[in-house]
């Protein structure tokens, strides 16, 4: 059964029995499984065949749902916290990510190739980097050759010669820029996207939630990522409380998380 036939069938027979951000984030995760197996080699079929039937999934999940409502109604819940180890993981994988398009042009334009590293080991304090970023291109200036009406960008090397290295001033400063914001921006925008995920949560299984297992919306993700991440974290010492509070508190809450109100989960 394809992934489209298969996720129909259990929209249908779930629908009904549970609210529609259950439902969507049930939807969510199954197509997650469908795009894990694939990149695994796995036909449609084969993962379709693993699952069981949409209809037994169903009752299977009905039940799960259930037994997670009586526990609730106890005063606890299930909450299924992500192990320390595969947030790491998924941590490096989203470093090296956030770091590429960096990389890739400082190999283009024969930059200080030291930078993508400082960059990778500062993650954890992204606006750290933003004036480091900047100065290496400090030494590079437009250069007008009024002959041929066009802009080259230049860059004096050590004897003092001048080098072209890119052709066009507007194409080169957005490839900068570009380097930048993704850098600062990528884990925001693909916690939105893929719905509590980035790349390398996708990948190690994990996924952002509000503490009362509800799926996190962009408001919450806003105050993750940006409010959390990308300023306080930029303190240097508030990613080692964060390291701590990660091992040592319950459900191990970054204070990005206790922000937020948010928890990690096991897809």
């Amino acid at each position: 059964m394809k992934q489209v036939e298969y996720i129909r069938e259990l929209k249908i027979n779930l629908e009904s029995q549970v609210s529609p951000t259950e439902l969507e984030d049930i939807l969510s995760d199954y197509e997650s499984f469908f795009t894990a197996g694939r990149e695994e080699g796995k036909s449609d079929d084969e993962i379709s065949q693993e699952l069981g039937s949409p209809a037994y999934l169903a009752k299977t999940l009905l039940d799960e749902h259930e037994k997670t409502n009586s526990t609730e109604s106890k005063g606890e819940t299930a909450k299924n916290i992500a192990n320390p180890g595969r947030r790491l993981f998924a941590y490096i994988i989203d470093a090296f990510v956030a770091v590429l398009p960096a990389l890739i042009l400082s190999y283009v334009i024969n930059s200080d190739r030291d930078l993508p590293i400082l960059m990778f080991l500062l993650i954890s304090s992204p606006f750290v980097i933003v004036p480091v970023y900047l100065s290496p291109y400090n030494k590079y200036f437009i250069y007008n050759i009024l002959n041929f009406n066009t802009t080259y960008v230049y860059r004096v090397d050590m004897a003092d010669r001048l080098r072209i290295i890119a052709p066009g001033s507007t194409i080169w400063y957005s490839l900068v820029i570009f380097g930048l914001v993704f850098y600062l921006l990528y884990s925001t925008l693909s916690t939105i996207l893929f719905k509590g995920q980035t790349l390398g949560k996708r990948i190690m299984r994990i996924k952002v939630k509000q503490s009362n297992t509800n799926r996190a919306t962009a408001g919450v993700i806003f105050n993750r990522e940006i409010l959390g991440k990308l300023l306080i974290n930029s303190i240097p010492i508030v990613p080692i409380i964060s390291l701590l509070t990660i091992l040592l508190t319950k459900e191990n809450k970054a204070l990005h998380d206790m922000l937020a109100d948010t928890i990690v989960t096991d897809v």
